[in-house]
C-alpha cells in the first residue's frame, strides 16, 4: 500500500512494472501534457487490476480513455485503496439534464402535443 502523496512512478516501481527507467520521466511528462494526474493514476490502478505490468500497458489504456472521453475502470473502490491508500472520487461526475421537465403548461404546443399523443398511443392510452 502507498501513501496519498502517491505519484506514479512510486507505483510503478512499487508494483514492478516493466519499463525503461531511462525514458520513464520522458513518457511520464507527455502523458501528463496529454491528460490529468486522476486519469493518470486511475490508468495505473486499472494496469494492475488487468493484471497488465507494462508502462505501455498503461499508455495503451489512456489511449482508450481519450478516444471515449471518460475513464473505463474495471476496479472497484476497495481496490483502489489497497493500491493508492486514497480515498474514492468519482470519476464520472452527473451529467446535468439536458432538458428541464416542463409543466405542462410551459411545453412548446405543437411539438409537444404530437410527442405526447404518439406517447399515449404506444403505451395504450387514451388520447
Amino acid at each position: 500500500m502507498i501513501g496519498q502523496s502517491t505519484d506514479a512512478p512510486t507505483v510503478l516501481r512499487a508494483y514492478g512494472f516493466e519499463m525503461d527507467e531511462s525514458l520513464l520521466a520522458q513518457t511520464l511528462a507527455n502523458w501528463e501534457d496529454h491528460y490529468c494526474r486522476e486519469w493518470l493514476m486511475l490508468a495505473l490502478v486499472e494496469a494492475l487490476h488487468q493484471g497488465r505490468y507494462k508502462l505501455m500497458s498503461v499508455g495503451q489504456i489512456l489511449v482508450c480513455w481519450a478516444r471515449r472521453g471518460e475513464p473505463r475502470i474495471s476496479f472497484d473502490r476497495d481496490f483502489q485503496r489497497m493500491v493508492l491508500a486514497e480515498d474514492w472520487q468519482p470519476i464520472v461526475t452527473p451529467l446535468p439534464l439536458v432538458l428541464p421537465i416542463l409543466r405542462s403548461e410551459e411545453r412548446i404546443p405543437v411539438v409537444a402535443s404530437r410527442v405526447e399523443l404518439k406517447l399515449r398511443a404506444l403505451v395504450g392510452l387514451a388520447v
